[in-house]
């Protein structure tokens, strides 16, 4: 059971034919004498100091709020469900505040579903709460799809002071990136959320800040990154675009060629289990400074999709791209080679 800190103004129902942004509401004290917030369709606001729930409710593939006021709106994130108040959701977004809801057809209120929403049930949950006034709890692991759940929804400052786009952007920008366990975390969480992390720059803010704390020589900002080995495992631990987009900003930065092979290889071990690998640079032999030759022979297991081996093609591609053309920065051949069963 969770106590709520937001109170509602007084009780009415106002019905609408087109989305409008909302009018502010009034104080008591104002000539008004309470004039209440109107919005699109019908919505009831509750009375002066009465909180609108009294908890939330979980029951299988449902979420609904305990509340004395009747819920008048049903909203479905990929297999969940959630029964909800219409008027906290239209005071901080103004995507929903917007939209022609439908009136729902087996009980009274309106539905909604948000396909292809960022972060799925579990970001929206959180929103939820943050839209019936609950302390929001922001952490490396959520921080990622609300971001982009926050954006989705346009929950902007021009719609409510403190919304969740301006919240969410402060903690990404001032906590998350100035920690390197904690920006490798989001950025690994940003795997999912595609193209809105993209759109949003924060796998770009995310690999910009890696690359930056990888390729100093001591610390970083608010811990330490001063060993090879601890910061190859983080970076190898990432997907191959990312991890390609951290090595070539590394390498713009003056990293030395070896260490960019090394990362590249251990990256290569990890990723291409049961491969003899062997990663050569140029050595000469009649081959140009910026050429590499290379022989890449896959032998697909019989336990083996073609999906699996497809991946693997693509990761080798993606690593033979990036190594360095620099003399010795690689052993002049590179062999990635699968034994086949």
């Amino acid at each position: 059971m969770f106590r709520l800190k937001a109170t509602m103004s007084c009780s009415s129902t106002v019905t609408m034919k087109k989305s409008l942004p909302p009018v502010q509401s009034q104080s008591s004290e104002s000539d008004s004498g309470g004039v209440d917030q109107v919005y699109n369709q019908s919505i009831i606001v509750p009375p002066t100091a009465m909180s609108i729930a009294d908890g939330f409710e979980k029951n299988d593939h449902s979420w609904f709020v305990n509340s004395p006021i009747p819920t008048d709106l049903s909203i479905q994130v990929q297999d969940i469900t959630f029964t909800v108040h219409k008027y906290p959701l239209v005071s901080k977004s103004s995507y929903i505040g917007r939209l022609e809801i439908q009136p729902s057809i087996s009980n009274f209120g309106y539905e909604l579903k948000l396909e292809n929403f960022p972060g799925g049930p579990e970001a929206f949950e959180i929103i939820l709460k943050f839209c019936y006034g609950l302390t929001l709890d922001l952490n490396p692991s959520n921080i990622a799809p609300l971001r982009c759940a926050s954006e989705f929804l346009e929950m902007s400052e021009e719609l409510d002071d403190g919304n969740l786009i301006s919240k969410t952007e402060a903690f990404l920008t001032f906590v998350v990136l100035s920690s390197w366990k904690d920006t490798i975390t989001v950025l690994k969480s940003c795997e999912t959320l595609s193209p809105w992390a993209e759109n949003l720059q924060i796998v770009r803010r995310c690999c910009d800040s890696i690359a930056w704390k990888a390729s100093r020589d001591n610390s970083t900002i608010g811990d330490t990154v001063n060993d090879e080995g601890c910061w190859f495992d983080d970076v190898a631990s990432l997907r191959i675009d990312h991890f390609m987009r951290i090595i070539t900003a590394i390498g713009a930065r003056g990293t030395k060629p070896e260490i960019i092979g090394k990362c590249i290889m251990q990256y290569a071990e990890r990723w291409l289990p049961g491969m003899d690998v062997e990663l050569e640079g140029p050595r000469g032999y009649g081959y140009g400074k910026n050429e590499l030759q290379f022989s890449i022979l896959i032998g697909r297991k019989e336990d083996e999709g073609i999906e699996h081996s497809q991946e693997q093609k693509s990761i080798i591609e993606s690593l033979v791209s990036i190594l360095p053309p620099q003399p010795g920065a690689v052993p002049s051949h590179l062999n990635i080679e699968q034994c086949t069963t």
